[in-house]
């Protein structure tokens, strides 16, 4: 398998980018066709005033954005650092005080959401050297081939970031923070467990672990996300939480993602809207209504 993995990357990296974004665009389509019902499900429940004809290009765009990141954890690999520099910009805002990394020995808590080229997120300490100065954990499920699960992780840890998976992810993410460093975490994916709270007008589970452990160690809290400006291309943007308790940070995250997803076409294609976040929900709020 590795050697397919390999080859197929050096493809992407070594061709002309056409190759990769027709890739995208057919990785695009076949996950459409396995996806779509639950895509387009999605799309009308959180959006029901829209007509099919959007849900229809929303979610399309959607698939094509989400096997473009998958191809970059592929290629990434093959890809210098120069190429990478070349394709990440750490927005302004990351910096500030008011809404960035808080100082060194200060822990912190990144609220991720599932936005396209969220990938990309891990050359920050490529880009930023100053921010190598601390451990980052991330919380991450492995993929379920070995091969591939050695491949991405592998460039996902290229420049400094250190996952965990589930299992581990909690105990490390704590020490991380008790010790002033940072942990990030998704914050809007499928989850069996947590709260339940009504995400784009329909009950969902939400998971409170983030906001669980910036509660603990009472440390700043941030979202943390990759805003999408081209093929492979992205600004990573960061913005302050004001919450200081886990309900609090739970809700303030989770309305965040709603606004954003509300506020623009672009913005609403690049959420990974394959996941059945709402599924565990509805289940939940069924068995505390009987």
């Amino acid at each position: 398998m590795r050697p397919l993995i390999v080859t197929y990357a050096w493809l992407l990296t070594r061709l002309p980018e056409a190759f990769a974004r027709v890739n995208a665009a057919l990785l695009g389509e076949i996950l459409w066709l396995i996806r779509g019902k639950l895509i387009s499900r999605n799309l009308a429940r959180a959006f029901p005033a829209k007509n099919a004809a959007w849900v229809h290009r929303i979610g399309h765009t959607s698939c094509r954005r989400t096997a473009e990141m998958g191809l970059f954890s592929i290629a990434s690999p093959m890809m210098s650092e120069a190429e990478i520099q070349d394709r990440v910009v750490v927005d302004d805002s990351v910096m500030s005080a008011e809404h960035g990394m808080p100082p060194k020995g200060t822990g912190a808590v990144l609220f991720v959401p599932h936005f396209a080229l969220m990938e990309m997120m891990t050359a920050i300490m490529l880009v930023r050297p100053e921010l190598a100065k601390r451990e980052w954990i991330v919380i991450y499920r492995p993929l379920d081939q070995p091969a591939a699960e050695r491949w991405v992780k592998e460039a996902r840890e290229r420049f400094g970031m250190k996952l965990a998976s589930r299992r581990e992810g909690f105990a490390r993410s704590m020490k991380a923070v008790r010790e002033g460093h940072v942990t990030a975490i998704l914050f809007d994916q499928t989850t069996q467990t947590g709260s339940i709270w009504r995400f784009l007008g329909s009950p969902c589970a939400v998971t409170e672990l983030p906001g669980i452990i910036a509660q603990r160690f009472k440390c700043p809290s941030r979202i943390f996300w990759a805003d999408r400006t081209g093929f492979w291309r992205c600004r990573l943007r960061m913005e302050a939480l004001q919450a200081t308790d886990s309900i609090g940070l739970t809700i303030e995250s989770n309305n965040w993602l709603e606004d954003k997803l509300r506020s623009n076409e672009d913005t609403c294609a690049n959420w990974l809207w394959a996941h059945d976040r709402w599924k565990h929900g509805e289940a939940m709020f069924k068995k505390l209504g009987e």
